[in-house]
């Protein structure tokens, strides 16, 4: 289990110096640079982890906020325990409680509403909502969260701007929108974060493959941060007596950059912003209010048929294997259209992965597919195997 030791950002360790600072000192001899780095580390602020909160002693602290953000790193495990666990110890304190959450797009917060109202089943919801081509990351990580919110009937928000409208601005300026996407554009935004436009270029730096030019980047980032920002500070305005479990990646919550500073703009309420301790978040003192110390944890392998499959229309074609294809094994090849698993028919990625959500390495399954679709054959043929 993760630890549940809680650090006030006010005393954590400050970064060694900054870049600026050591090429100003580069052309000192190495005596001299040494004694500076040594007067800094002196002045390095120690922590006694046995002196620090329990978490839940942290959450009874914080009851005057209105807005609780909790980072998350998408893959990590123990990152989404502690966000169910303050989930769970903010719902004790007082129920009248919403979820924000990044994983959703706002033009499916119908379906969310009818999952937690018990309307729709869990499967529905996630065809409905587009969860598996929209979002992708595994579903096991946030069910236990949304099985807790539809337990209790706490509403669960969508926060995120549609894929169409971000998809559209990696190449495209707002001007060249079409109107039904210019109208899901946020109603205001805050250019002047130069710190945050750094970083943000950073990141942009680190993928080649990105289609467009870092403008383009910073504007569909800007509109994800802007687009989560206004759906909650939305919320907040229309529940007034509610507070807001925020979930979102911690680089839209640190430093208030993100979505922080953006919720403040619309509505002046209390913020608490908390991150989990993760090896690629910067160590600065005002990253967060507070930082959980969590030990890794990583969610067992589901069970995988080993292929890149891609939705066209009605069709489930793969396009390509992973090596220890159990499906390549089994004798199908690219271009084959997946029809069905087990007794479930299949017309889409999504179909899938609910078709093989709960199967582990090992499980057996039967495929029923196509060999080419473009051929136009209509005989469907049938294969079990063991996934991997």
């Amino acid at each position: 289990m993760f630890i549940t030791v809680l650090l006030s950002i006010s005393t954590s360790v400050p970064a060694l110096s900054s870049a600026a600072h050591i090429e100003q000192n580069d052309t000192m001899t190495s005596a001299e640079n040494i004694a500076v780095h040594a007067e800094t580390v002196e002045n390095l602020r120690a922590v006694k982890l046995e002196q620090t909160s329990p978490l839940a002693q942290v959450v009874a602290q914080i009851d005057a906020a209105r807005v609780v953000l909790v980072g998350e790193t998408h893959t990590r495990l123990d990152h989404h325990l502690v966000q169910l666990e303050i989930l769970k110890l903010l719902y004790q304190k007082s129920p009248k409680l919403a979820i924000g959450v990044e994983w959703f797009q706002q033009p499916f917060q119908k379906h969310l509403d009818a999952y937690i109202a018990g309307d729709i089943s869990e499967q529905e919801m996630l065809h409905l909502t587009g969860y598996f081509e929209r979002w992708r990351y595994d579903y096991r990580l946030y069910r236990m969260i949304l099985q807790y919110a539809r337990e209790h009937k706490i509403p669960v928000i969508a926060l995120n701007a549609s894929r169409e409208l971000s998809n559209a601005l990696t190449t495209s300026g707002f001007d060249d929108l079409p109107a039904e996407l210019k109208e899901q554009l946020p109603e205001s935004y805050d250019w002047s974060d130069k710190a945050y436009e750094k970083r943000l270029r950073s990141v942009f730096e680190e993928h080649p493959d990105y289609p467009g030019k870092f403008e383009d980047f910073l504007r569909g980032q800007l509109t994800w941060d802007e687009s989560m920002a206004e759906s909650a500070a939305r919320y907040l305005d229309n529940n007034p007596e509610s507070r807001m479990l925020l979930l979102a990646g911690s680089g839209h919550i640190m430093f208030g950059s993100g979505i922080p500073n953006r919720i403040k703009r619309r509505i002046d309420v209390e913020q608490v912003s908390i991150l989990v301790s993760e090896d690629q978040l910067p160590v600065s003192e005002n990253i967060a209010d507070y930082m959980v110390f969590s030990a890794q944890q990583t969610l067992e392998p589901g069970g995988l048929i080993g292929a890149l499959l891609e939705t066209e229309g009605k069709l489930l074609v793969i396009k390509g294997f992973s090596d220890n294809s159990a499906v390549k094994d089994a004798g199908l090849a690219e271009g084959a259209v997946i029809v069905g698993v087990d007794t479930t028919a299949v017309e889409s990625f999504s179909d899938f992965k609910l078709a093989v959500l709960d199967k582990k390495p090992g499980d057996s399954i039967e495929i029923r597919y196509l060999e080419n679709a473009e051929g136009g054959s209509k005989e469907i043929k049938s294969v079990r195997l063991e996934l991997r």
